[in-house]
């Protein structure tokens, strides 16, 4: 049986691909999350199975009693809301969690992958500048952690998500986009090419192959071949809700 540690596990994607992962009954699933950014309802139908077991626990502070074979640290990969909320405790939380879970999987001996935010490094709006540089702060840690450590960990960059399990409130341009539209709102269509989007099953089929295959890379960009342009699915949403 593959014991598997599912951080964030209540969120959007973290839901996703614990619901994923239980479809190989050779799979027991150990989900934790703190509840602060993700809700229940994301994991109710996974409850009924009994290879699945939620743990309600802060990575700040908790210790994590279960050994496991691997670890997906799914905690931190959703929208902005956290980040703007405060930015500075955000950012200082964010590294001594990466520090805890690389910690955690170091004492177990378990392979570990680390999504982060797939980012262009061309100017940004200065609003992002502390998140995008904690996200490149975070894989350079992660890399010197596991060389010193003889840890397997890989960092898989990812663009922005959807799909199933997102909330309303999402601040991403997709939920907001769908909102607006059945409100009847003015969709704005950005034509800026950075913007891309990937659904939420080709990054957890993703996530699944790196921890299933050998790869000597360390940094592994997994949502380039599957983008969506947001004005394309803004388009996509203009035409099935007849709005403008």
């Amino acid at each position: 049986m593959n014991k598997i540690l599912i951080t964030g596990v209540a969120g959007f994607l973290g839901s996703n691909l614990a619901k994923k992962l239980l479809e190989d009954d050779n799979n027991l699933i150990f989900g934790l999350d703190n509840l602060a950014y993700s809700k229940m309802t994301n994991i109710y139908p996974l409850l009924r199975n009994d290879r699945f077991n939620f743990i309600e626990a802060n990575l700040l502070s908790d210790n994590i009693a279960q050994f496991c074979d691997c670890v997906y640290h799914m905690a931190g990969c959703g929208d902005d809301s956290a980040y703007f909320d405060n930015k500075y405790d955000f950012t200082i939380d964010t590294i001594k969690i990466t520090n805890n879970i690389l910690n955690y999987a170091s004492s177990c001996g378990s392979k570990i992958i680390i999504p982060v935010s797939y980012v262009d490094y061309s100017p940004h709006n200065n609003q992002f500048f502390i998140k995008y540089d904690t996200s490149r702060l975070i894989q350079d840690l992660v890399q010197e952690y596991s060389i010193n450590h003889h840890l397997d960990c890989k960092i898989a960059k990812i663009t922005t998500g959807y799909g199933e399990n997102m909330n309303n409130d999402d601040n991403r341009f997709i939920s907001k986009t769908i909102i607006s539209a059945f409100n009847n709102e003015t969709i704005k269509i950005d034509y800026d090419r950075s913007d891309y989007f990937t659904f939420s099953a080709d990054i957890t089929n993703a996530l699944i192959a790196i921890m299933n295959t050998y790869c000597d890379r360390n940094v592994i960009e997994i949502s380039q071949p599957n983008l969506h342009l947001k004005s394309d699915i803004a388009k996509l949403i203009i035409n099935f809700t007849i709005s403008i």
